[in-house]
C-alpha cells in the first residue's frame, strides 16, 4: 500500500493565539505560558483558575499528554488532522492534517514523537512532537483501537481488532541516509485485542480480549509474541491504565460495566472489582494512583472512583457526552465530549466529589442497585413515549415509570434480585421481560420490543441468502429479475456480495441461527421470526436462497462405451478416456414464503434449477471454476423465472 500524507502547518486555525510554523518549540521557561501557573482569558496571558473550555477547530475523541512541557497531543476527527496545544494558554502550537480521522493518539516524549491511527485508518502515522513534521507513516493490515508506548525501547504497539494481531512499531528512523526505513511486524493473537497496557520493568504487554471468555486479559511477551499467561479480567476490557507505583493494572471492562483491579505482584490477582453507573468508554487515573476517572459515551456523566475505598465515589454532570480524558499535572483533567468540537479543563475534581450533585448514586444499604437502557424497536431505533410497570413484590408496591423522549428510563433503587416488567408502548403489543438488579450496581439493560402492527399492508419481497457461498449471488440475479417480473413490489435484497441493505442490519440478529424447516421440510416456530422482519420492512413474501456445488476430476471413460470396444476389438487394448475430466455440479433452491398465510407446521414451497459443466484438460483453477459457477447461477435465474410465471407463488 503507497501513502500519501498531506501534512499542513496551520496558522491561527484554533483562533487562541500565533502557533509555530514549522519551527523548533523551545522548552518552557519558569513563568511562560507553558510552564503552568495561574491561568487568565485574556488573549495570550494567563487564564484563571477554575475550569475552562478550550475551543477547537473540530470535535475530538482522544488526547494525550506530555506532562513534562504541559503540553496536549489531540486527534480532530472531522478535520482528519493531529494538533499541539499548550495546556497552560491554550494556544495551538501546530496542527498537521493526517488524511484520516485520528481515533487513537500516543505521545513518546522521550524520543519526542506523536504516534496518530484510528480504527479505520490504513495505519500509524509518526509525527514530530516540535514541529509536527511528519517523520513516517507505516501501513498496517487492519485499523487500530488503543496504542501503548515503550519508550524505553522506542517502539509503540497498536492493537488489530479486525486483524486478530498486534503489531509492534519501532520508532522513526531520524537518519536515514537513504536506508530503508523500520517496518511494523505483527503478532497473531487468539482473538480481537482491544486495549493496551505496557509495563517496562516487566518488559511485558497486557492485552484486553474482545468478547465474554473470562480469562480475558493476555500477558504477552511483545519480543517474539510468547503468550505468558492468561489472567482472569471482566467482559470486552476497552480501556486499561497501568498504576507503576503500586504496581497494579486497572481494567475498564465495558460489557460488565465495571473496573477491575489486579495485583501484577500476585500473578494477576484481582484486588477489587468495582460496579460502575453507565457503561464506561476511557480511563484515566490521578498520579497518585488513587483516583480513577471514567467517561461515559451514552451519558453525560464523568464518573470518579475511589480505587482506595473500592467505591464509586461520585457521578458528575458534564457537558455533551465524555469520551476521551487525559490527566495533565497534578490538578488538572482534560476532557473531550462526542461531536462538541472543545476542550474542557477540570481543575480539583477529587474536591468536588462530595459538592456536585450525582445521578443514580448507590444507596448506602450494600443491597440495593438501580437498572437503566433505553427501550428499542425491532429496528433498534428508541421508541418516544410510554411507561414501564414493575409488579409488586412482597417487599415492594407496583411502580409506573415513564419512558424519556429519548427512550432512556431508570428504574428506582431496589432491593437486590429479578424483577418483571410490563412494557406498554402505543403501536406495539403490550410485553413483559425481567430485568436483574445487582447489589452495588447501576446496571445497563436495554429491552427491545416485539413488532408492532404495521401501517400499512406489506406487500414487498425480500431475497435472503444462507452461508454457503454464491448463494448471494444467486439472490442478487433473482432481486434483478424481480424488479421485472412484479413491478408493482418493491424488491430488497436483503443481504447481497457487498454485505446487507442498511435498513436490514438492525435486524441481523432475529435471522442469526435461523432453522427454518423441519426434516419433513415444514416450518418451525422460526418462521416468526422471518415475520418480525417482513413486518419491520414492510415485506409480504422472503425468498430464501441456497446453493449446493460440487466439483470433480474423473478421466476415465464410459464404462458401457469401452466394454462394447473391447467385445468389437477384443485385439485392441485401448480404452476410451474421458476428455472432459473436470465435472462442476451446482443446485439452486428458492424457499418463497408468505408471511401473511404461511403458519408453523405448513409444508414449505421450494423451486430447484441445476447447474452443470464438463471441462477438458488438466484441473481447474479456483479462478476459473468459481467463474464456471457463477455462470451456472446467472443461468439459473431464467429456470427460476420460468416456473414462476408458470405457477404465480406472489398471487397472493
Amino acid at each position: 500500500m503507497r501513502w500519501q500524507w498531506l501534512v499542513v502547518l496551520m496558522s491561527g486555525v484554533l483562533g487562541l493565539g500565533s502557533p509555530v510554523l514549522g519551527q523548533g518549540i523551545p522548552s518552557p521557561e519558569t513563568g511562560s505560558p507553558a510552564s503552568g501557573g495561574n491561568l487568565s482569558a485574556d488573549g495570550n496571558e494567563l487564564r484563571t483558575e477554575g475550569d475552562w473550555l478550550l475551543p477547537l477547530p473540530s470535535s475530538a475523541d482522544c488526547l494525550d499528554a506530555v506532562p513534562e512541557r504541559g503540553w496536549l497531543a489531540v486527534g480532530l476527527l472531522e478535520a482528519q488532522a493531529v494538533a499541539l496545544l499548550d495546556g497552560a494558554s491554550g494556544d495551538p502550537l501546530w496542527q498537521v492534517a493526517v488524511g484520516f480521522a485520528p481515533g487513537v493518539v500516543r505521545v513518546d516524549a522521550a524520543r519526542q514523537v506523536v504516534y496518530a491511527a484510528g480504527p479505520h485508518a490504513p495505519g500509524v502515522v509518526a509525527l514530530d512532537l516540535l514541529t509536527g513534521e511528519l517523520l513516517q507513516a507505516y501501513g498496517l493490515p487492519a485499523g487500530v483501537l488503543d496504542m501503548a508506548v515503550d519508550a524505553a525501547r522506542g517502539r509503540v504497539f497498536a492493537s488489530l481488532p479486525a486483524a486478530q494481531s498486534l503489531a509492534v512499531i519501532p520508532a522513526p528512523n531520524r537518519q536515514r541516509h537513504g536506508s530503508e526505513p523500520p517496518q511494523a511486524r505483527n503478532l497473531p493473537l487468539p482473538g480481537p485485542p482491544l486495549a493496551l497496557a505496557y509495563a517496562p520493568e516487566r518488559g511485558s504487554l497486557f492485552v484486553g480480549l474482545a468478547g465474554e471468555d473470562p480469562l480475558s486479559l493476555l500477558v504477552v511477551n511483545p519480543d517474539n509474541g510468547e503468550l505468558l499467561a492468561r489472567w482472569r479480567g471482566g467482559n470486552t476490557p476497552e480501556a486499561m491504565v497501568l498504576d507503576a507505583q503500586q504496581q497494579r493494572l486497572v481494567v475498564l471492562n465495558s460489557g460488565s460495566q465495571d473496573l477491575t483491579v489486579l495485583d501484577l505482584d500476585r500473578s494477576g490477582e484481582a484486588l477489587q472489582r468495582i460496579g460502575l453507573d453507565w457503561r464506561p468508554t476511557r480511563l484515566a487515573l490521578s498520579p497518585d494512583g488513587r483516583w480513577a476517572y471514567v467517561t461515559s459515551r451514552n451519558s453525560d456523566r464523568l464518573q470518579v472512583v475511589d480505587l482506595e475505598a473500592g467505591r464509586l465515589a461520585a457521578s458528575l454532570r458534564l457537558e455533551g457526552q465524555p469520551t476521551g480524558l487525559v490527566r495533565l499535572g497534578d490538578r488538572d483533567l482534560w476532557v473531550v465530549a462526542a461531536g462538541i468540537p472543545a476542550l474542557r479543563r477540570l481543575v480539583d475534581i477529587e474536591a468536588q466529589v462530595g459538592e456536585r450533585e450525582t445521578e443514580a448514586q448507590i444507596p448506602s444499604s450494600g443491597n440495593r442497585g438501580v437498572v437503566t437502557g433505553r427501550v428499542l424497536d425491532i429496528a433498534g431505533q428508541p421508541v418516544q413515549t410510554g411507561v414501564l410497570r414493575l409488579a409488586a413484590t412482597s417487599t415492594q408496591p407496583q411502580q409506573t415509570v415513564r419512558i424519556a423522549a429519548d427512550g432512556t428510563y431508570v428504574l428506582p433503587e431496589l432491593p437486590a434480585g429479578l424483577y418483571l416488567v410490563d412494557v406498554e408502548v402505543p403501536g406495539f403489543p403490550p410485553t413483559s421481560t425481567q430485568v436483574e438488579v445487582r447489589a452495588g450496581f447501576v446496571s445497563s439493560q436495554d429491552i427491545r420490543l416485539p413488532p408492532g402492527q404495521p401501517a400499512r399492508q406489506p406487500e414487498g419481497i425480500g431475497l435472503l441468502p444462507d452461508e454457503p457461498v454464491y448463494s448471494d449471488e444467486l439472490a442478487r440475479h433473482l432481486s434483478l429479475a424481480l424488479k421485472e417480473l412484479q413491478p408493482q413490489r418493491p424488491v430488497i435484497l436483503l443481504k447481497g456480495p457487498l454485505g446487507p441493505d442498511p435498513r436490514f442490519e438492525p435486524l441481523l440478529p432475529l435471522v442469526q441461527d435461523l432453522t427454518l424447516l423441519d426434516r419433513d421440510e415444514r416450518y418451525t416456530a422460526d418462521l416468526a421470526k422471518l415475520k418480525a422482519v417482513g413486518d419491520a420492512l414492510g415485506l409480504r413474501y422472503i425468498l430464501l436462497t441456497h446453493l449446493q456445488i460440487s466439483r470433480d476430476y474423473n478421466r476415465q471413460g464410459s464404462p458401457l462405451l469401452n466394454t462394447a470396444l473391447r467385445f468389437l476389438a477384443p485385439t485392441v487394448p485401448v480404452e476410451i478416456p474421458n476428455f472432459t475430466p473436470n465435472q462442476l455440479r451446482s443446485r439452486g433452491v428458492v424457499v418463497v414464503v408468505d408471511l401473511q398465510r404461511d403458519r408453523p407446521g405448513d409444508r414449505a414451497r421450494y423451486y430447484e434449477a441445476y447447474g452443470r459443466d464438463d471441462v477438458g484438460g488438466d484441473p481447474l483453477f479456483e479462478d476459473a471454476a468459481a467463474g464456471l459457477f457463477r455462470l451456472q447461477v446467472r443461468n439459473m435465474v431464467p429456470v427460476f423465472i420460468q416456473q414462476w410465471q408458470a405457477n404465480n407463488p406472489f398471487a397472493g
